[in-house]
């Protein structure tokens, strides 16, 4: 009998940081990039902007939740 898989889930405090984005302004939306990604944003489309964000921030989160998988993932690639 096999173990069963984890399942994730996105924790509350990131899907409310995700939620929240519709409400930022552009100005703020420019600054979280800035923050998360060190550098200007690509392009002035809002849309894109706040999926990356998105995605960003649960990828932060869950890099978080289990280090081992990303190592192991990482030396399989290679």
């Amino acid at each position: 009998m096999t173990a069963p898989h984890p399942t994730y889930a996105t924790p509350p405090s990131v899907l409310a940081k995700i939620t929240s984005l519709p409400d930022l302004s552009m100005s703020d939306i420019k600054a979280l990039w800035k923050s998360l990604f060190g550098d200007g944003t690509p392009t002035h489309n809002r849309q894109f902007l706040e999926r990356r964000i998105a995605y960003r921030l649960q990828e932060i989160e869950f890099r978080k939740v289990d280090r081992n998988t990303l190592d192991r993932n990482k030396r399989r690639i290679q």
